[in-house]
């Protein structure tokens, strides 16, 4: 459209235009990064792999080795997160549904981060451990990594990660609790949504909130919800309800 034409709709409609542009465009940046780095990362699991089948190591270079396929496993899964994110935004993705187990599903979202974890302990309840979910195994995975991404960086010292599971009203309730610091009330209305930093984490991390935003998605995928609480005593909870049998692909 000539500029002089584009001047003439609503501010609020170019500026919606604007925001849709720059969504595409950064949608599309982040696509190519994840599958560029896709290829190297493959190449360096075989080769950490490769050496540890090799054996007659010494105990320095089994470490090394072990860091590096540690490392590598992390940033591998960091990058499935970010490919999975910029077809979220691009509207570009599709569910495949199946049958989960709620255990085997929480397992594997805390072993895909335990670099993050360092020394932290995490705790897992599981009302039924024979509980099952009709979901998208990845998409699931992605939602739980983020909440349990955010425990860790924000979790005081020393302090514990508990996720549980619960089963109400046809529905899978996962929540993820730490102790740290308190998000505000007016802070909780909005964090879910792109680049919304509570005022009480300002300063400690560079991370903008995004990875929020797309457990909403996520959850919205599924026909569920996302929300959280935080409070001096309670320590904060990021909550997310899944139906347990899918009803249909929602909007995002």
């Amino acid at each position: 459209m000539p500029e002089s034409l584009d001047l003439l709709r609503p501010s609020s409609v170019r500026g919606h235009a604007k925001r849709s542009s720059a969504e595409s465009l950064r949608s599309s940046v982040l696509d190519g990064l994840a599958q560029v780095y896709k290829t190297p990362l493959t190449a360096i699991l075989a080769a950490s792999a490769g050496l540890s089948e090799m054996g007659k190591l010494s105990e320095t270079q089994a470490d090394l080795v072990a860091l590096i396929d540690d490392q590598a496993r992390l940033l591998s899964n960091l990058t499935s997160r970010l490919l999975a994110t910029a077809r979220l935004d691009a509207k570009e993705i599709e569910l495949h549904p199946k049958p989960v187990g709620v255990e085997p599903i929480i397992d594997d979202a805390v072993a895909a981060i335990r670099p993050l974890l360092e020394s932290r302990k995490v705790v897992i309840e599981l009302e039924d451990e024979s509980l099952v979910l009709h979901c998208d195994r990845q998409l699931i995975l992605m939602l739980l990594g983020q909440y349990l991404d955010n425990a860790c960086k924000y979790a005081d010292p020393g302090a514990s990660i508990t996720i549980r599971a619960v089963e109400q009203n046809s529905k899978v309730i996962f929540s993820v609790h730490n102790i740290g610091p308190i998000i505000s009330k007016t802070d909780l209305e909005g964090i879910f949504e792109h680049y919304q930093l509570p005022s009480s984490l300002v300063g400690r991390t560079e991370n903008k909130g995004f990875g929020l935003s797309v457990a909403k998605r996520i959850a919205s995928f599924h026909g569920g919800t996302v929300w959280a609480t935080s409070g001096e005593a309670e320590g904060t909870t990021f909550f997310a309800d899944i139906p347990t049998a899918l009803q249909g692909r929602t909007n995002l």
